[in-house]
């Protein structure tokens, strides 16, 4: 995002404009009540009018109006002084969003996305410098890649504590590189360290914004969570990087239904089924949302395109639904 410096960019300024105003004000007061008390009203409207009647010398009809007159006038000129000696720095930028009136916002620079990891060269020792002053050694990136190549064999074998050291192994010699922080957050996830998960993916994210699956891992802890809005939010971040991912439209599809936009999560269900028509987890979610919404012969059919995929899946999970289906068709014939 591009960034607006909002440092000044001219000299400070007085109000000059202000404490002029403030200086009228406090001659108004007097001016009106010296012609009040001189009857200067009165006489107008008795020559507007034709009148010969005298009006009254006096028309003061406040009492103490002397005291008020004097706290007007000393009011004013306070205020007047005060805008007269304060200076404030002028703005290009903000006397745009005066003059624009719209909701113009001046926002402080922030970072840009950092580079991909490259591995740093130190530099020669330069003539003159004394050893304490040389740069270290920077590891080399392969080092990194075999720790972290340990640790997700070690993950595989659901070694989650002994992946956690050595991810943070790979992380100690190069702490940019991203996949050992998202591996690292999978990790902690398995053993229930939710917030440490969240950091990871976190920082694997500021290193890499472009990678769909952090995207989509954080989306699913976050929605295990029960923090659905942030948990919809990754899935869409996903999608924009890879649109043609099917577990992330599934995986939104779910979080839609559980926000009560199930209109919505069956669209989302459907994509998913476009890309990946053998998705048995999609079908068996479209079934579910599609019977929620009152569609039973939609949820029945997307119920048997789940039983009828390649037995590779738990035995009892399809049982459970063949039955709920056998269920569902005995009522709707009940039903006519």
């Amino acid at each position: 995002m591009s960034s607006i410096d909002t440092r000044s960019t001219t000299g400070p300024g007085r109000h000059w404009d202000k404490a002029a105003a403030f200086v009228v004000l406090a001659a108004v007061g007097p001016v009106v009540m010296l012609a009040l008390e001189a009857g200067t009203v009165a006489r107008v409207l008795a020559l507007v009018s034709g009148s010969k009647v005298e009006p009254s010398p006096t028309l003061l009809f406040v009492p103490g109006a002397d005291i008020i007159l004097w706290a007007w006038i000393v009011f004013f000129l306070v205020l007047a002084l005060v805008y007269a000696l304060d200076t404030e720095p002028r703005d290009d930028y903000a006397r745009f969003a005066a003059e624009v009136g719209g909701d113009f916002v001046i926002q402080e620079p922030e970072p840009g996305p950092e580079p991909r990891p490259r591995i740093a060269v130190p530099e020669a020792p330069r003539a003159g410098k004394v050893e304490s002053e040389v740069l270290p050694t920077v590891h080399s990136l392969p080092e990194a890649q075999a720790w972290f190549k340990k640790g997700s064999e070690l993950y595989a074998l659901r070694r989650y504590t002994d992946a956690i050291s050595r991810f943070d192994r790979a992380l100690n010699i190069y702490p940019r590189l991203a996949s050992a922080w998202a591996a690292k957050g999978l990790a902690n996830n398995a053993i229930g360290q939710y917030q440490e998960a969240i950091r990871c993916f976190d920082e694997a994210l500021r290193l890499d914004q472009r990678n769909a699956a952090v995207w989509h891992d954080k989306g699913n802890l976050l929605s295990a969570m029960g923090r659905l809005e942030g948990a919809l939010n990754c899935y869409n971040e996903a999608l924009i990087i890879d649109a043609r991912d099917a577990g992330a439209w599934n995986n939104k599809g779910v979080c839609l239904a559980a926000l009560g936009r199930p209109e919505e999560a069956v669209a989302c269900c459907d994509k998913a089924l476009a890309l990946d028509p053998a998705y048995a987890t999609a079908w068996q979610a479209k079934g579910l949302i599609e019977e929620r919404l009152g569609h039973l012969p939609q949820a029945i059919a997307a119920y048997k395109q789940f039983i009828e995929l390649p037995q590779d899946r738990d035995a009892a999970a399809v049982e459970k639904v063949r039955r709920h289906v056998m269920a569902l068709e005995a009522g709707a014939q009940q039903a006519v």
